[in-house]
């Protein structure tokens, strides 16, 4: 798929179009001076009439000055880079001053006195020295580039006059559920607008009018749904609204969180934070099976999970009472970190490096802590030492996962988990399957009576051709002249030039005398499970395929029975050798002699269980290495005898088959021991009863269970038809990585400076004491970790959930440093309302749902998003919440919502990850030749129109579109994305296939829906932002239609183009410059700043 320059030509209208809006806007605002000298000229004059200073009115300060809301933020901006946390600049250097710390700031210094007196502002020096006219005295420094206001200087002095209180660093401090303030008591919906008004009050300033009905209704459907509304619905909206606004949002958000979609898009907030990708990371960044885990926090949002059950269920899951499938899953939380399977890579430094991930992680996202950087030495501002640090990560070190992934998809610890709709099948069928292997053995011991009267006259039949799983037999007896055999039951005949030798069950061919082709036979899937081998005899120590569907030229893909230096082997391959299984026996087979030889492959197995290979019916201790599996394994190559594809790995000895078989099935231990004992069993039958052994009779035994007794062959036919069954479901479902806890009591050592092998004190778990101790009762493990993390005397975990919650709706948070609460993380722009938000939280018993409700039915949140030039100035970030939030929206709302508007969008909820279309040659670029993400293979169909929550993550190259509109990589967590403005980010929604199919498929609806170009106008953009083009923006829109629809008749092949970019088909009936002209206008106006801004 290739990217658009096409609309390009037109972008220059588009861009005129943009400035002439934008002129209008300055010359109705004023805010500009027409050219650059007018401006010059402006100032010039307004330099001119100057007129002389004012006297300042007299701050207004707060009646009582809180340390921690107004002195503290004034101390850390300008005062704690000398005389704060940080010992590395602390000045000066003689008697080091620290204000950060009571104790220390009362300390006397060298003249005998504190250098704050407590109720004496004049006689304190930090006073006296901010009021100090000498350059080389004066704080802060000229050196500093600060300068205290009036204002706050007014406000220190207060303080001291009150006493100088200290508090605790105000996130440490337990939460409080405050009283609202009167203030906006006739604007406010509820509590929060009380805090918001005040806030507002105190800084001069009023809240906007409320948005217009159908401007809030696609905001919040966006902020609820990720997802745009349709014309419809919001026209419902609106009326309600007329009628009744207060009851029309309360329904809207109840409605809007109940939806699928928005338990999505909450998850994709979460998975931002978890850290969740679908590769491992670092290396190779092969393939990795997480995706259940993806899907159970959908499951989570969707049944409003409480917050707490949330944590626990993540954190520690598996260690809970009763344990179900879900719970483990739930722990892939901590699995979603970065790891290796590099060779040269130590596995005790891995260790260190995964536990100290999990610590910051767990850190970052419920307490809002950089306990990491505690890992070297304490923590240089917040009170976290390097020993709490290694007891956090103490939690994490007792798993049974290796440091070092094996670049296995299936990493253990791991889970299989069906999907949701085959959960009571899977269930029912291992109950069956169970049961089914109990009967046989029951009936075991019931037919020793019949055995005793057949062995007596037994006579071993040769083994069994006709089997409805048995796909491919070729007995290979024939004296000479063509091979001859069953094809799913079916008699076919391959000419062959081979000689012959003599054989267990008559003349065998030697196959190393050239290659046979044998045709399309043989072919399997990943997911099957499949048995094949024969009997094989060989001269000295051979190399070479004996039998193979196998392509050199793609990578070995397929399948073969092979020689390695006389050694059976085997190999099933998508790409050799990062997507490969090969099994090689330990020994040699003993030269000039028959031996059988079996193979199985069970796809649904981990790449590291599916081969097992099996010599004269004894399964041989060796496990595949290779031991991938990717995901194609099918070729277009035939089936051939004595060598690969275009006679590669041709056998270079003397080598003679026989007898040899392809199931569409796992034979069992005991049916491939009776198919390597055929001949032996019909020498122990010919032997006296009273001459043979025990083992002899066990092995007639054995037999007539497989062959002659009819009730436990009726057994094993419905115990292979489950087991098919169940493999049909496992391949539908996945493994999931998943948490487990080792016996030991779990410890950490702390390492000195961070360094793996330098390990110090030994510790055990448990949390930083400048928060709330764990229970007594809690068991020092992860479980007792989720506990302390739900515990509502822990200030942290409500406060950090709400703040993140509040950024997702108003694009930043209370506290702008969402992962930072502590001494240099930002101030709380509202601390009271966010205490407000925290103990609502734990009081609804954690409630998600409750409180993003209570948000977007404020006053606040619903403010108009209008800018005037006062709030401007005095809010410029909306951190006052002046105004309703605007601002553009994330990468996956953004492709989402060109194919909602568009109507491409499937609505297919969890599943594999997707992989949409994207630029050629980015795996490729980054991609080691190993690894089984290095080429991007676009999918088709539905799952191009997948929602962006299932994109395929991988992490050393995530989907370029969403990188570029800022998504993370998710190497580690993120809880606040970057937002940035860049050329490129145009070029994605511009020419992007995804985005311009749906611009075409926008077009060719709107056309469909009628042929009047104002009402297409319509169709468009109540899909795009919920409103009609007013008279001027249609002119604009109709003028950049005429001109694209002349030059797309003038340029049919452009024309064409343009509306050919995406899998789905342009209406064949529609007029091909008509659409394209529509489909530039689509695109316009989908990328006008009021469609990619909620």
């Amino acid at each position: 798929m290739h990217f658009s320059p096409e609309l390009s030509r037109f972008s220059a209208a588009a861009l005129g179009s943009c400035l002439l809006l934008a002129a209008c806007e300055r010359r109705e605002s004023g805010a500009a001076a027409s050219t650059p000298a007018a401006a010059v000229a402006d100032a010039a004059a307004e330099k001119k009439t100057e007129p002389a200073p004012l006297p300042q009115p007299k701050p207004t300060l707060p009646e009582t000055i809180s340390f921690n809301e107004h002195v503290q933020p004034v101390l850390s901006e300008y005062c704690y880079h000398c005389h704060g946390p940080d010992s590395g600049t602390r000045e000066p250097k003689s008697a080091p001053l620290r204000l950060d710390i009571e104790k220390e700031a009362f300390a006397i210094r060298e003249d005998g006195k504190p250098v704050i007196v407590k109720g004496k502002p004049g006689e304190s020096r930090l006073v006296q020295l901010i009021h100090e006219q000498d350059p080389e005295k004066i704080m802060p420094p000229p050196i500093s580039h600060k300068t205290l206001a009036p204002e706050q200087i007014a406000l220190l002095e207060k303080w001291i006059e009150q006493g100088a209180p200290y508090e605790a660093h105000w996130s440490f401090i337990p939460v409080k559920r405050p009283e609202a303030p009167a203030a906006g008591k006739d604007w406010a919906q509820n509590p929060i607008d009380n805090f918001i008004a005040a806030k507002l009050k105190d800084n001069g300033l009023t809240p906007n009018p409320p948005e217009d009905p159908a401007r809030l209704y696609r905001r919040l459907h966006f902020d609820l749904t990720g997802l745009p509304p349709s014309p419809e619905e919001t026209e419902a909206f609106v009326k309600e609204a007329a009628v009744n606004r207060k009851g029309a949002v309360e329904l809207a958000a109840d409605k809007l969180l109940a939806t699928t979609a928005s338990a999505e898009h909450y998850a994709r907030y979460w998975l931002d934070a978890a850290r969740y990708a679908d590769t491992h990371g670092i290396h190779i960044d092969n393939y990795r099976a997480i995706w259940p885990y993806r899907d159970w926090v959908v499951r989570a949002f969707q049944a409003n999970m409480p917050w707490d059950q949330f944590t626990t269920e993540q954190i520690a899951g598996d260690m809970l009472p009763d344990r179900t499938l879900d719970q483990q899953v739930a722990t892939g939380f901590s699995r979603c970190l970065a790891t290796t399977g590099e060779g040269g890579a130590i596995a005790e430094e891995y260790d260190a490096i995964y536990a100290k991930d999990r610590a910051e992680t767990v850190s970052a996202v419920w307490l809002g802590l950089t306990t990491g950087c505690a890992a070297c030495h304490d923590h240089k501002f917040d009170p976290v030492s390097t020993k709490e640090f290694y007891s956090l990560t103490a939690f994490f070190r007792n798993t049974p996962m290796s440091a070092l992934d094996g670049n296995n998809a299936e990493h253990p610890p791991n889970v299989f988990v069906p999907l949701m709709e085959d959960r009571e099948r899977w269930t029912s069928v291992t109950t069956e399957i169970a049961q089914a292997n109990q009967q046989i053995a029951s009936r075991r011991d019931a037919a020793r009576p019949e055995f005793e009267a057949w062995v007596s006259n037994a006579s071993i039949a040769p083994a069994p051709e006709i089997d409805s799983t048995l796909v491919l037999h070729l007995p290979l007896t024939e004296p000479e002249g063509p091979l001859r055999g069953l094809v799913d039951g079916e008699s076919r005949e391959w000419p062959a030039n081979l000689s012959r030798i003599d054989a267990p069950l008559g003349k065998a061919p030697v196959v190393s005398d050239g290659p046979v082709d044998l045709g399309d036979l043989g072919n399997f899937k990943r997911e099957d499970r499949i048995t094949y081998g024969g009997f094989i005899r060989v001269e000295g120590t051979p190399t070479g395929a004996v039998v193979a569907r196998m392509n050199p030229a793609q990578s070995f893909r397929g399948w073969d029975l092979y020689l390695q230096g006389g050694q059976p082997a085997a190999h099933v391959i998508d790409t050799w050798d990062n997507s490969a299984n090969k099994i090689v026996a330990p020994a040699p087979l003993p030269s000039g002699e028959w031996h059988h030889v079996m193979v199985t492959f069970d796809g649904t197995t981990p790449g590291q269980q599916a081969s097992a290979i099996y010599i004269d019916g004894k399964r041989q201790n060796a496990a595949p290495y290779p031991n991938t599996v990717g995901g194609t394994i099918e070729t277009d190559v035939p089936l051939r005898l004595g060598a690969r594809h275009n006679d590669d790995s041709k056998l270079n000895g003397k080598v003679a088959l026989q007898d040899f078989r392809f199931y569409r099935r796992l034979l069992s231990d005991q049916e491939i021991g009776t198919l390597a004992q055929n001949a032996m069993l019909q020498h122990i039958a010919s032997i006296p009863a009273e001459q043979r052994t025990k083992e002899q009779v066990d092995s007639l035994f054995n037999y007539y269970l497989v062959n002659v007794d009819a009730p436990t062959r009726d057994l094993q036919a419905k115990l292979e038809g489950l087991k098919s069954e169940q493999s049909t479901l496992r391949s539908r479902g996945s493994v999931s990585l998943v948490m487990e806890e080792k016996k030991d009591e779990p410890f950490a050592h702390v390492l000195t400076r961070g360094v793996y092998s330098d390990k110090g004190e030994r510790v055990t778990p448990t949390t930083p004491a400048v928060l709330p101790p764990m229970a007594a009762d809690s068991p020092k493990n992860r479980l007792g970790l989720a506990r302390w993390l739900n515990d509502p005397a822990n200030p942290l975990p409500a406060r950090v959930t709400m703040n993140r919650t509040w950024y997702y709706l108003f694009g930043t948070g209370i506290v702008e440093t969402n992962d930072d609460f502590g001494i240099m993380g930002a101030r709380p722009s509202h601390p009271k309302l966010l205490d407000w938000l925290a103990a609502e939280f734990v009081d609804s018993k954690w409630d998600y749902r409750h409180m993003l409700k209570l948000i977007v039915t404020s006053a606040a949140y619903q403010q108009s998003g209008v800018v005037s030039p006062e709030k401007l100035e005095k809010d410029p970030s909306n951190r006052l919440i002046s105004r309703g939030p605007r601002y553009r929206m994330d990468a996956e709302e953004l492709r989402d919502m060109a194919l909602f508007a568009a109507d491409l969008i499937s609505n297919k909820v969890g599943g594999p990850p997707v992989k949409p279309y994207q630029p050629e040659g980015i795996w490729e670029a980054v991609a080691m030749k190993e690894s089984n993400t290095r080429n991007y293979k676009q999918d088709s169909g539905e799952a191009l129109y997948r929602r962006s929550l299932y994109t395929f993550w991988k992490r050393t190259a995530p989907h370029p579109a969403m990188e570029i509109l800022n998504a993370p990589s998710r190497e580690v967590f993120c809880v606040r994305r970057d937002r940035t403005n860049t050329p490129l980010q145009a070029f994605v929604t511009l020419n992007d296939p995804q985005f311009v199919e749906a611009s075409r498929r926008l077009a060719e609806n709107a056309m469909k829906a009628g042929s009047d170009p104002a009402a297409r106008l319509d169709f468009i953009t109540t899909r795009l932002f919920s409103r009609k083009l007013e008279d001027a923006e249609r002119k604009l829109a109709l003028d950049t239609l005429d001109s694209a629809l002349a030059a797309y008749r003038a340029d049919a092949d452009a024309a064409k183009a343009l509306i050919a970019n995406g899998e789905t088909k342009a209406d064949s009936v529609l007029d091909v410059p008509e659409l394209a002209a529509w489909t530039l206008v689509s695109s316009q106006l989908l990328n006008l700043d009021e469609t990619l801004n909620k």
